[in-house]
């Protein structure tokens, strides 16, 4: 009998404490959980923005000012490979007949970091437009700042910069 109180003694605070032990790990599991699923919510955004991007690049090449005005803030700002700024108003008349973008291709995986409801995107394109008559081609980069606003993600400033296929030419073109 005594073994039988002494078992009993040492089961019930070793069944407190297993108890105990799984209630402590508990917390500790959903808190290692909630980066992960805090990731999955940033990949998510990620991916939005870089669907909003590649849609975007889609609709200037397709000359589809409906689909690219959706993806723009209103007042958007914009620096194009010719260093000239360009709004809104400006892009969409560019993509809509001011300039053939016969091809912009992402020439690596778009590059995406999420802060909050920004976005920066990053993309290295190979650019083929026909502008004034004249066939242009070359690579370049954009970098694009994308804001969520009611749950859309809407482009706010952009930037792209040239890269030109003959150095020295380039150089030569800048000296006055």
């Amino acid at each position: 009998m005594n073994h039988r109180r002494i078992t009993h003694l040492i089961a019930l605070p070793a069944t407190v404490l297993v108890l105990a032990g799984v209630t402590a790990a508990t917390p500790i599991a959903i808190a290692a959980a909630a980066p992960a699923a805090h990731a999955g919510a940033a990949r998510s955004a990620a991916g939005q923005v870089r669907a909003a991007e590649r849609t975007l690049l889609r609709a200037a090449v397709d000359g589809d000012t409906r689909t690219a005005g959706a993806l723009l803030a209103p007042g958007l700002q914009l620096i194009d490979v010719t260093g000239a700024p360009q709004t809104r108003a400006g892009y969409l008349a560019t993509i809509g007949g001011g300039v053939d973008f016969v091809t912009l291709k992402p020439l690596k995986p778009i590059s995406v970091r999420v802060y909050g409801n920004h976005a920066v995107t990053r993309v290295n394109l190979k650019f083929k437009v026909v502008a004034q008559g004249l066939t242009v081609q070359h690579d370049g980069w954009t970098t694009d700042l994308w804001r969520r606003h009611g749950g859309h993600w809407k482009l706010v400033w952009s930037q792209s910069t040239a890269t030109p296929n003959h150095l020295d030419l380039f150089i030569q073109s800048l000296q006055p």
